[in-house]
């Protein structure tokens, strides 16, 4: 039964509006999560195709200048003399300006000696490259450990064809520092690099990240790798020529690598880069959308509280409208409402008997010590018959000195009547004042308020007639 004495609570309401604000907080976060997963996925999906996108330009700025020195060593090829070992051949001037420190020029005749701008000679008729030059195949050497000045190289060879037959092949030694300068030319960030390296893992041209490391795949076979990733996968990707990617840890920091064939013998592009960048911006847009969680939070909370305290504001007022200012019991407007609704109850849930009273000779009260006199009893009057009732019992001023109590759930005669003489003998004991009473019964289908006051002011007028300070049943 809900507390008329002290006003109605809303718990419902309360935990409707709770639990619409936790559902907010709970949506705010929830779409933030999504947002953070969203964000992180496009970075890390950007971070392919920046990376890819890296790799292709790297391997076509190699592609294109192997394009051009091969253009350059087909042109030598067609007008140069063969050589004769004499020394005076045409192109020797041309071949001692390509003498520098990290790439070399020189023209092999029919039997495998090379010659060099500085007059150094080198058989190289047992090399590979030099015997598909002599197929009539130009080509592109393996890596040739230590061939030049105590450095990796490669070799550009193209043949010198006259009438159909090989007499020879010019070819172009690149150092591996060339290649690495060539790869290192290209506009990847500082968190990144190029390499080359073979099917087999061998690294031909290794970049900062590599250094002092001879194989890939040993390199990589220690390293921690991403979920759903394997080094077996990745090794059978590139075994069968394809390209794809692989995300691995090293020192904390995650570097996320891509590969794709070159097209040059079994030699593969690798470019690989940190995630530090994309990870620092990730965490920062995290921590920008943390604060505006916080920041959301807090205003929706300020937002729920400032509306909590507009609406306890209301209803407390709306209370202090209800209650009458002097003897904190009902108004007549409000008790009309509540008891109108009681009596439309059924079962339990209603009203059953309705007590008028007033004060006795009140007006004496007035005349003689005036009217500050006569509130003070009123007041008084007020707490005896909230003391004396019960909480769901509806007290009201009806007006002047009188009051009306509607008793709930009570039945029969005993209980009104108890507490009618509970109280007269409260104003007894208050020593000052008396009262009359007057009690009528609420049929249990009886709904007409008016009617059932009717009755109760009649009892009231009974009891007077008794000789006041006493009370009168009726029905």
């Amino acid at each position: 039964m809900m507390n008329r004495r002290n006003g109605g609570h809303y718990p419902p309401g309360l935990l409707i509006l709770a639990s619409l604000v936790i559902s907010v907080i709970i949506g705010i976060c929830v779409l933030n999560f999504y947002y953070f997963h969203e964000v992180e996925q496009s970075l890390f999906q950007q971070t392919h195709r920046d990376l890819k996108q890296k790799n292709d330009k790297a391997l076509n700025y190699i592609e294109s200048m192997i394009q051009t020195k091969f253009e350059w060593l087909e042109l030598f090829a067609f007008y140069c003399d063969l050589p004769d070992g004499s020394g005076n051949e045409q192109w020797w001037q041309q071949v001692q300006d390509y003498e520098k420190e990290d790439s070399r020029f020189g023209v092999a005749d029919r039997s495998g000696i090379l010659y060099y701008g500085n007059r150094e000679t080198q058989d190289i008729s047992s090399r590979d490259y030099y015997k598909k030059a002599l197929d009539g195949e130009k080509n592109i050497s393996g890596l040739l450990k230590e061939s030049f000045k105590g450095q990796d190289s490669i070799v550009l060879t193209v043949p010198i064809i006259r009438d159909g037959v090989v007499k020879g092949a010019a070819c172009l030694e690149l150092s591996s520092d060339k290649l690495k300068q060539y790869l290192s030319d290209t506009d990847l960030s500082r968190y990144g690099a190029n390499m080359i390296f073979q099917k087999d893992g061998e690294i031909l041209i290794s970049c900062t990240a590599c250094e002092n490391q001879i194989s890939l795949f040993e390199m990589l076979k220690t390293r921690e790798f991403g979920p759903g990733e394997t080094f077996s996968e990745m090794e059978a990707e590139i075994s069968q020529g394809l390209s794809g990617y692989i995300t691995y840890y090293e020192n904390d920091y995650r570097r996320l690598l891509y590969y794709q064939p070159m097209g040059i013998n079994d030699w593969y592009m690798a470019t690989l880069v940190e995630t530090e960048g994309y990870e620092n911006t990730f965490h920062k847009i995290k921590s920008l959308s943390a604060k505006f969680i916080e920041g959301s939070t807090f205003l929706l909370l300020c937002g729920v509280i400032l509306t909590l305290l507009i609406v306890h504001t209301r209803k407390k007022e709306e209370k202090r409208l209800q209650k009458d200012y002097l003897t904190g019991v009902y108004t007549r407007e409000t008790a009309r409402k509540l008891v109108e609704h009681g009596l439309k109850a059924g079962g339990k849930n209603r009203f059953y008997a309705c007590m008028f009273l007033d004060i006795d000779d009140f007006k004496k009260i007035n005349d003689t010590f005036g009217h500050h006199k006569g509130d003070l009893v009123l007041v008084q009057a007020g707490q005896i018959l909230s003391a004396c009732t019960r909480q769901e019992d509806v007290i009201v001023r009806f007006g002047g000195d009188e009051f009306c109590i509607w008793l709930y759930g009570m039945r029969g005669r005993k209980q009104p009547e108890a507490i009618a003489q509970r109280i007269i003998n409260a104003f007894h004991v208050s020593g000052k004042v008396h009262a009359s009473i007057g009690i009528t019964l609420i049929g249990e289908n009886e709904t007409e308020y008016d009617a059932i006051l009717k009755r109760a002011d009649q009892a009231l007028y009974e009891a007077k007639g008794k000789g006041k300070n006493q009370y009168a049943v009726t029905n």
